[in-house]
């Protein structure tokens, strides 16, 4: 409760143009704002750029938040905007680069497909070297049942062991393989995160933002 009431007094000083209170703002919903663009993007370098666009966007329209309860599903919801923009502009380069007029579908053509399919492949690959890591005792089961599609009661049959044996190995190969993929996901994944220096750049943007207000002769804040 307390850290909520924090967050919400944060918000109020950020809407009166307190450039302290939002620095900490965006320290505190850095990595989510990273995420939900990365996850429309799947470009670490657009969805870094995105970020930043998005607080200083957030920044300059924070006098519109009606309530300051309501400002992650708002600051989510600028994000994803912004994203989907850039995910839109740049599928339609790509297709202009690909054949010189936009594609029909963008989505399924040039660039982006191809890196899509890289990362396909390369997971796959991943995931089948995981699947060799398990034991014979726990590979064999999870291979005939979730590769081969194959029933408890025959694959049990195929292993010579009861179903509750089977049943077993499979609980456990299961198990050892979601552990095993969460830990390659947590190390590919530290490449994507966001550089120590990106709030104070994203500082600087709203500086900016206010010096330009400024200059236009509006209201200045504090």
């Amino acid at each position: 409760m307390m850290q909520r009431e924090q967050e919400i007094d944060l918000v109020r000083k950020a809407k009166e143009g307190n450039i302290v209170a939002f620095a900490e703002i965006i320290r505190r919903y850095q990595n989510l704002v990273f995420a939900t663009a990365f996850q429309i993007l799947r470009d670490p370098a657009l969805a870094e750029d995105v970020a930043q666009e998005a607080f200083v966007t957030a920044f300059q329209s924070m006098p519109a938040l009606r309530t300051e309860s309501s400002f992650p599903p708002w600051l989510r919801k600028i994000t994803r905007n912004l994203a989907l923009a850039s995910r839109k502009e740049q599928r339609r380069f790509g297709a202009l680069e690909e054949a010189g007029t936009l594609q029909s579908n963008p989505a399924d053509a040039g660039p982006e497909a191809e890196r899509m399919r890289r990362e396909a492949d390369a997971f796959g690959e991943e995931v089948r070297r995981i699947v060799s890591s398990l034991s014979d005792t726990l590979r064999f089961p999870v291979l005939l049942c979730h590769i081969h599609d194959l029933s408890t009661r025959d694959a049990a049959r195929f292993l010579g062991i009861t179903e509750g044996a089977l049943r077993k190995r499979l609980h456990d190969g299961k198990k050892k393989l979601q552990e095993r993929i969460v830990r390659m996901a947590e190390k590919s994944f530290q490449v994507y995160r966001l550089p120590p220096d990106f709030a104070k750049r994203c500082i600087c943007g709203c500086r900016r933002s206010q010096a330009v207000e400024k200059r236009n002769g509006r209201k200045g804040v504090t």
